[in-house]
């Protein structure tokens, strides 16, 4: 698959170009880990810079949000278990190099955290949901006046609902009189077969029988040196692989590695890897992603198109609680409705197709979508009275920008309904006219 090479040949050469020269974790090499190889799975920044200042005689006045859930624990109990019998099975056998030998006791040590834990919000995820809400509060504090309304909504799974309990019950400790009323809402993950709107095709591009899949397999262990991994960790390659194939078993270490930040375990396992073999491995992990909620030519535009049903939520809901003086709605989701959000809205650097190298590499950095990423959009009225609202449109705290907003992601409200309202439309009729990806 020529576009496949094309994204991932693109996503290798833009992360070796974004070597942070912070200290901090080193590879095998000796190099220092970019924040970009830990892709989704990045933990949540500790602080945030403010974004922009409250417009010249304006006033925040409407805040509307959708939050993926904080850091969690790798979502099935399989990744564990794979990585666990294989490096015990090698120990048992004598067949563990020193480094293997070490791995092996940093993962007895800290299995029992993980075990049967698969998928859940770590603590650390739930206190990135509380500094978010801290900071809502301190920096909009005319959104959060005595008594004033706030909805907040969670699709189905317990890390989401976890998530916003988080960030409501600190909201509520900033502000003891607001009035936070929660629901659950299955529609706030239009990908998920609990919601009703995914058709049988839309989730078999995300699934395990995907089209696209086979050919990128294949590209993946082309440019995975598993053997030369392996010989790091197995005295025996030939034994290892045996045991389980070697292709599996770097990538299950390196899901491991990648979650331990989030989870509060200071093992680090980054320094298995060499900086090249992070960056292949990250890189294949985001074009994943770019093809089930991307603008992809293999796929069809129904995979980002899906999230209009937030989008159109989020625009009538604005409608509505402006009107009834709800003055915060705060939803929790997931990683893949923000970027389908982001390429639905043709947000700056999203809506790249594999045309070009450089065109990919800068459209799905997926670093940008770290464990409780949120999308925000401030709303603020004149202070002086009547007036149309201009409306901030924000990606994790900062400024993102929109064909109708300024660099700061500012425009009036109306300028961003109607655009925003425009494509919805578009993504509606994609949606309506096909029940299925073009090419399924």
């Amino acid at each position: 698959m020529k576009r496949t090479v094309l994204l991932l040949s693109a996503c290798v050469c833009t992360l070796a170009a974004a070597i942070s020269c912070s200290p901090g974790p080193r590879t095998a090499d000796g190099q220092p880990i970019p924040d970009r190889v830990m892709g989704v799975y990045l933990p949540y920044p500790e602080a945030v810079d403010p974004a922009p200042g409250t417009p010249e005689g304006y006033e925040p006045f409407y805040i509307s949000h959708y939050g993926r859930h904080g850091s969690r624990y790798l979502l099935c109990d399989s990744q564990y278990v794979f990585v666990h019998d294989i490096l015990s099975r090698a120990a048992a056998d004598g067949k563990l190099t020193e480094s293997g030998k070490k791995a092996h006791a940093d993962f007895l040590a800290i299995y029992p955290q993980f075990e049967g834990r698969a998928g859940m919000l770590t603590e650390i995820g739930a206190a990135q949901h509380r500094a978010i809400a801290r900071r809502m509060a301190e920096r909009y504090p005319s959104a959060f006046g005595r008594e004033a309304a706030v909805r907040a909504s969670t699709s189905a799974t317990s890390r989401t609902q976890e998530s916003m309990e988080a960030c409501c019950t600190q909201l509520q400790a900033c502000c003891p009189s607001l009035r936070i009323t929660c629901a659950t809402d299955a529609a706030l993950n239009p990908y998920s077969a609990g919601s009703g709107i995914p058709t049988a095709c839309d989730l078999k591009v995300k699934g395990p029988e995907a089209e696209w899949r086979p050919d990128f397999e294949a590209f993946c262990r082309q440019e995975i040196d598993a053997e030369h991994f392996a010989a790091r960790i197995f005295s025996d390659t030939d034994y290892a692989a045996e045991l389980g194939d070697l292709t599996d078993f770097e990538r299950g270490i390196f899901y491991l590695a990648i979650h331990f930040r989030g989870c509060g375990i200071a093992t680090d396992w980054l320094r298995l890897f060499t900086l090249d073999e992070l960056y292949t491995l990250a890189a294949c992990d985001a074009y994943t992603f770019y093809m089930e909620k991307g603008p992809a030519a293999e796929t069809s535009d129904r995979t980002w198109a899906l999230s209009a049903h937030i989008l159109n939520k989020m625009l009538t809901d604005a409608e509505t609680d402006i009107a009834d003086g709800t003055t915060a709605n705060l939803r929790f989701g997931h990683d893949g409705c923000i970027m389908a959000l982001l390429t639905l809205m043709e947000a700056d650097g999203w809506t790249g197709v594999a045309a070009t190298q450089e065109e990919i590499a800068r459209a799905w950095d997926v670093s940008q979508i770290p464990m409780a990423c949120n999308l925000q959009w401030i709303f603020y009225r004149p202070a002086a009275g009547e007036g149309e609202p201009l409306v901030r449109v924000l990606l994790n705290e900062r400024p993102l920008r929109l064909p109708v907003t300024d660099r700061d992601g500012l425009c009036g409200w109306n300028d961003l309904k109607q655009y925003l309202a425009e494509r919805c439309d578009t993504a509606f009729a994609i949606l309506n006219k096909d029940q299925k990806p073009n090419n399924l």
